[in-house]
């Protein structure tokens, strides 16, 4: 992760993400795809008010000066806090202003405006701090249930009911603290037998 300024005074941080796999379904998300099958770079303020992602990486990004990672942030895709809905015209904020207005109206999107890219298949891995490598994706266990952000090796798969929508472009770090959660989650599902207390009349079988 680097930490630069911009010629504003901004304060932000920047960091690469890898996906494993995509599998592309619709022509609507072939923008998305080539994107996000080469990784993509994330630039966040540190007061988190403002959210950006370029693809694909550029070559020794976390080797420039300040002053090119600023240039870099100008090239980048605006990201909306996801509490505000965004616009499904040309020019949304999520795309850049070469997607035909077509593509960007077909674009996947869940109920809060985001692209919704439990449908392209992204695969996020990451290293659990002195553990295994994990793999996230969002998964639709059966056509009943709602989707979950699934955590896998090839040991454990913890499910997460609520998750953030920008889920991919989190930190390694911030992908750790979700599977806690998720640990947390599943520790409790697991503890559901009664348990007898001292005063229960004993069974008389």
């Amino acid at each position: 992760m680097r930490e630069f300024r911009d010629d504003r005074g901004r304060q932000w941080r920047a960091w690469e993400v890898h996906p494993d796999a995509i599998h592309p379904q619709t022509k609507a998300e072939d923008y998305l795809a080539d994107c996000f099958r080469d990784g993509w770079l994330v630039f966040e303020t540190v007061d988190g008010l403002d959210k950006r992602r370029l693809c694909p990486p550029p070559y020794a990004w976390e080797q420039r000066m300040d002053e090119d990672l600023a240039r870099l942030v100008e090239r980048a895709e605006i990201l909306r806090p996801s509490a505000r809905r965004r616009s499904y015209a040309a020019g949304a904020a999520d795309l850049p202003p070469s997607i035909a207005p077509e593509i960007a109206a077909a674009m996947p999107r869940d109920a809060q405006g985001n692209i919704d890219t439990r449908y392209l298949g992204v695969v996020r891995s990451f290293a659990y701090p002195g553990g295994d490598v994990w793999r996230a994706r969002v998964v639709l266990p059966s056509e009943h249930e709602q989707p979950v952000l699934r955590f896998a090796t090839d040991d454990h798969c913890i499910d997460l009911a609520e998750w953030p929508p920008e889920w991919m472009d989190l930190s390694d770090e911030d992908l750790a603290e979700l599977l806690r959660i998720g640990k947390s989650m599943a520790d409790r599902r697991r503890d559901v037998t009664p348990r007898r207390r001292h005063d229960d009349p004993r069974s008389s079988t």
